[in-house]
């Protein structure tokens, strides 16, 4: 890839990592309940997600994208159901500020759950699924690349990634930290919640337009 091709490639993955969805919500949310660290795994299942479209797309692997897109249906009715759970979850416990889970479960399975769910998400997610197999292509000359340019694209989407979502976090967690009661907390709860519930019924819907 030459330079103007990788300064490009990092032009659209950050507008594709600003715009707001899913995973935004879920970092936020998270964040501000469970802390930098699970708001972290997030972010890492995002990226997780992100690698395997690019591997896909790069490795020029039909078979992988087709059965990607058959499986697609599958992963909409696991996302989208998580996410009206989420809601649900969110909404139950709005008067405590926080998610239940967050105080009650291993700080081990609370990390290891976020990550799941960053990396569920984003693979359920029609956005990064369109950029990575539809958009990147016209950007990024996917014909000609060599293992090193693969490796670079990784690193770049990587690097991005942690870049955009870490001083997400931090303004977060910051704000998390200034706050001296729970009603900011709460009513992003009640916010993200709906948003979770409204998103996750389009994700099931969308199997049937």
């Amino acid at each position: 890839m030459t330079t103007e091709t990788i300064f490009i490639f990092i032009v659209s993955l950050v507008l594709l990592w600003v715009k707001p969805g899913p995973g935004q919500a879920l970092k936020i949310t998270r964040t501000l309940n469970g802390g930098f660290p699970a708001g972290f795994f997030i972010v890492l299942g995002i990226i997780t997600g992100c690698l395997i479209f690019f591997l896909i797309a790069a490795l020029g692997a039909n078979a992988l994208t087709n059965a990607l897109s058959n499986a697609s249906i599958f992963l909409k009715f696991i996302g989208g159901g998580y996410l009206i759970y989420l809601g649900y979850k969110g909404l139950k416990n709005i008067e405590k500020g926080k998610w239940q889970s967050s105080t009650n479960e291993p700080s081990k399975k609370k990390l290891l759950e976020n990550y799941t769910v960053g990396l569920f998400v984003t693979i359920a997610n029609p956005l990064p699924i369109f950029y990575f197999l539809s958009i990147m292509p016209t950007l990024v000359p996917l014909g000609n690349l060599s293992t090193g340019d693969i490796i670079k694209g990784a690193i770049v989407i990587t690097c991005v990634g942690l870049t955009v979502d870490l001083i997400l976090l931090t303004l977060v967690y910051q704000a998390k930290e200034a706050l001296s009661d729970t009603k900011f907390i709460k009513k992003i709860n009640s916010i993200t919640s709906i948003g979770f519930i409204c998103i996750g019924l389009f994700l099931i819907f969308s199997v049937f337009l």
